[in-house]
């Protein structure tokens, strides 16, 4: 199969592209950056700056590209993060329309932010969409795929939660902090977490695929837990002390709104939709997931294509 993505270079990028490579599909990455297109998502990938660039049938769409969300939200910093998602949505939406053979599956990005902030709520695919910035922006990001599906396309949308990596992304940036003893819970430690292994990101997007899932699903492992389980646990992989809290009103002072939205929010998803399609995750739990990922002390990574 020929697959066609935008957003190859970032984290889920990146690795969805050496796994796709693996199996011996064949892909061309969408980037402003073509030259670093080999080094980074695998030397058999193809690049191309403009969709109309690719000169052979497409057969998947896979469109992650966005600017990241988890900076302060500024008016200026609203717009480019919407229009990092929803313009090249619709340029790979109108892209595909006019293609002959058309692709036979598009999977488009959105988040666990489409839900906002629901408390204790057991939150599936079926659960209505949430207030905010954030869960207007994945409810207009999945909008723009409407004309694919009015046209009979299989569109397959990815709400993801929070992806669990050392090479990238929220766990990342926590890892400094918690080496050193002074990580801990935010605010009350009340609010439920989803939250995703790398290598379950990556085998959903396949699964999703390969089993042709023409609905939106949540792309989270089956085990949501709260802040304060995520940060006691964390710290207990690493062998350190959970013990500094980090208040609501300073979060706020130094993120703003987009702390209120993605930092303090509580939203317990479960992945019903993969769970019912089939898919079997390497991870369901939290202790399972950071024990892969942190090994024995924690200092070392395990080795990763």
């Amino acid at each position: 199969m020929h697959c066609l993505i935008s957003g190859g270079t970032g984290l889920i990028g990146r690795l969805f592209c050496q796994q796709w490579l693996a199996r011996g599909d064949t892909l061309t990455v969408l980037s402003r950056q073509p030259d670093k297109v080999r080094k980074l998502c695998g030397e058999k990938a193809q690049a191309c700056r403009e969709p109309q660039e690719v000169d052979t049938p497409v057969d998947v769409v896979v469109n992650l590209a966005g600017e990241p969300i988890t900076h302060r939200w500024t008016e200026k910093r609203r717009e480019q993060i919407r229009n990092s998602r929803l313009r090249i949505t619709d340029k790979l939406v109108r892209w595909s329309l006019s293609q002959a053979p058309r692709p036979r599956y598009f999977l488009s990005g959105s988040a666990v932010g489409y839900y906002g902030d629901r408390g204790g709520d057991l939150l599936r695919e079926s659960s209505p969409p949430g207030g905010g910035f954030a869960a207007q922006l994945c409810r207009d990001w999945e909008a723009a795929t409407l004309p694919l599906q009015q046209a009979g396309i299989c569109v397959g949308i990815m709400r993801t939660a929070i992806v669990l990596s050392t090479r990238g992304g929220a766990l990342a940036q926590m890892l400094p902090a918690f080496r050193l003893g002074l990580g801990g819970p935010m605010s009350s430690g009340e609010q439920w977490m989803s939250w995703i292994h790398e290598d379950d990101i990556v085998g959903l997007m396949l699964h999703a695929i390969d089993r042709h899932l023409c609905v939106p699903f949540n792309a989270c492992a089956p085990e949501a837990v709260t802040n304060n389980s995520f940060a006691r646990l964390l710290a207990k992989q690493l062998h350190r002390p959970s013990l500094l809290r980090t208040p609501a009103w300073l979060l706020k002072l130094m993120f703003g709104e987009m702390a209120e939205e993605l930092l303090l929010a509580s939203q317990r998803m479960e992945p019903r939709t993969a769970l019912d399609s089939g898919y079997s995750f390497q991870f369901p739990t939290l202790e399972q997931a950071l024990a892969d990922l942190l090994p024995g002390n924690g200092h070392a990574n395990k080795a990763r294509v």
